[in-house]
């Protein structure tokens, strides 16, 4: 027994047990701590994707609105430009009346067929009227629609970025993508982030209030004075005129005119037999729609604030004969029809005969077809529509901001990324949420020890520490993300344009964070190094 213990006392086998149970802890703490940090970062992961989902989501709200108030600003432009083919059917109508009218009031003397063209005269006057009375009802009816269309585009931008109860004031589903019931997602400073996004949706418009937008956009119906709404009337005017048929807008055929009498641009010339140069007979034409200058007070806005449709036909004959290159007018015959004309009442028929300077030939040819010229005269003044006030006005809508820049201008100034809308999103998984874990979380937590029993004084702690990171103390407890989307216009191959509310061609995208309207509405705060660590960390 004695030689036993000897012998053991010198042997050395077994001694690497005790490094092995020193290094057995520390390598367990490692694995513990591998094991943590790969569930911190999934659950960081989670959090990213749950804020991204939720800032593209409301992108993409953001941008079917927009692709809405396009498709309804289209449908008003459609409506305009039917407005102005009536309007030019009309005055196509009346102008050869003007000529018809005449011949049969002559025809129907004649015997035995007289009473047949004296028929169609009265028929010809019935379908007048009758067409007359069509315009002035559907010219109203069109311009309610458009009033109708009006009040959906505002419900939908209400809808996603009124206060209190549109879309952008509340965290959408798609926040909660990755988490559970009992420990959901919450929102980073929720106020300040959905009013950042409330405004930077309402200066896509011009202004950070979407009511104040609204009331800019019901100015366009009284013609407001103010800038922006003249330049909104502005551009519907030029894009419903750019809309016309080219017969309705100038008769077709502008760099070959017809020979047909019959057409709303013709001509018929010969050379001059004195000097270079012709004389001819031209019918011309043209139907826009117009606006008249905005009121000099409030008291006259609802009398002079109303948009107006011309349209008008001329018969002319004119003289280039002479050494002066300038063209003569010797008469005109022309017929005009005004869709609201109480506005400006103007000359339904108008003749005139020897007009500016036409000298002795104009005197001559004005001599010698005066009896014919005021019988067309005459019944081009009987041509006056009836009734001959049809009511029409220019419906306020939703038009795109003004002026824009592709940097971000604060909430004062003008907005980036040329006024196309964004999101900021952020998200927090609170510390005692992700300190909940299945299993033993109900006795241990995340405190390991050696006494399993309960932790003792050798114990290691893997969860949160409460409070924020030193180096950014505005951080909720936790693990936070921070994404951005933006609703963006883009017309796909070579044609470029910048972003409009009349093609409906946006789409929804995510963003750097750090580039958009809603983080940037302070000037150069995203510049600071703390709040791009904010945003950014």
């Amino acid at each position: 027994m004695i030689l036993l213990l000897q012998r053991l006392r010198r042997d050395e086998e077994g001694q690497a047990l005790v490094l092995g149970a020193i290094f057995g802890l520390v390598l367990m703490l490692c694995v513990l701590s591998t094991v943590n940090l790969g569930r911190a970062v999934y659950g960081k992961v989670q959090l990213q994707t749950a804020a991204d989902a939720a800032a593209y989501s409301q992108a993409a709200v953001e941008a079917r609105v927009l692709n809405f108030t396009a498709y309804t600003n289209r449908a008003m432009v459609v409506h305009y430009a039917s407005i102005m083919a009536a309007a030019a059917y009309l005055s196509w109508v009346h102008f050869l009346w003007a000529a018809i009218d005449p011949a049969l009031s002559v025809l129907r003397n004649v015997p035995y067929a007289g009473p047949v063209f004296a028929a169609l005269q009265e028929v010809f006057r019935g379908l007048l009227v009758l067409l007359d009375s069509a315009v002035a009802i559907m010219t109203p009816l069109v311009s309610a629609a458009n009033v109708v269309l009006y009040t959906l585009q505002e419900g939908a931008w209400l809808s996603v970025g009124a206060p209190g109860g549109g879309r952008l004031s509340r965290l959408p589903p798609e926040a909660h993508s990755g988490d559970s019931a009992a420990a959901p997602y919450q929102e980073i400073w929720p106020a300040v982030v959905h009013a950042a996004n409330q405004a930077v949706f309402a200066r896509t418009r011009g202004s950070p209030l979407l009511f104040k937008d609204v009331a800019d956009s019901g100015k366009i119906l009284l013609n407001d004075k103010d800038d922006s709404v003249q330049l909104a009337r502005a551009h519907m005017i030029e894009i419903a005129n750019s809309a016309r048929d080219p017969w309705v807008a100038y008769g077709d055929r502008w760099s070959d005119p017809s020979k047909s009498p019959l057409a709303r641009h013709a001509a018929w010339q010969v050379g001059c037999p004195i000097v270079r140069g012709h004389i001819g007979f031209q019918i011309v034409s043209r139907t826009e729609l117009g606006g008249p200058a905005p009121p000099a007070s409030a008291s006259q806005a609802l009398s002079t604030s109303q948009a107006q449709i011309y349209s008008g036909q001329r018969l002319q004959l004119g003289i280039d004969c002479g050494p002066i290159d300038k063209r003569y007018s010797v008469f005109q015959l022309a017929t005009m029809d005004q869709v609201f004309a109480s506005l400006a009442p103007g000359k339904w028929s108008d003749f005139r005969i020897g007009e500016r300077k036409g000298g002795l030939l104009g005197r001559i040819l004005g001599y010698i077809l005066r009896g014919v010229l005021s019988g067309m005269e005459r019944a081009a003044a009987r041509t006056r529509p009836t009734p001959d006030a049809r009511l029409f006005w220019l419906s306020p809508y939703v038009s795109f901001a003004p002026q824009a820049r592709s940097r971000p201008g604060g909430a004062l100034g003008q907005p980036g990324n040329f006024a196309q809308p964004d999101v900021l999103v952020g998200l927090v998984r609170r510390a005692s949420d992700h300190d909940r874990e299945p299993g033993a979380r109900k006795y241990f937590g995340r405190r390991f020890g050696m006494d399993m029993r309960g932790a003792g004084a050798g114990s290691t702690d893997f969860s949160f520490a409460s409070g924020a990171p030193p180096a950014l103390p505005l951080l909720p407890e936790g693990l936070t993300a921070f994404a951005a989307a933006q609703a963006y216009y883009h017309r796909p191959g070579e044609w470029r344009e910048v972003p409009n509310f009349f093609n409906p061609l946006w789409g929804a995208r995510l963003m750097p964070v750090a580039e958009s309207n809603a983080a940037n509405l302070v000037p150069g705060l995203v510049d600071n190094s703390l709040v791009r660590g904010f945003l950014l960390h």
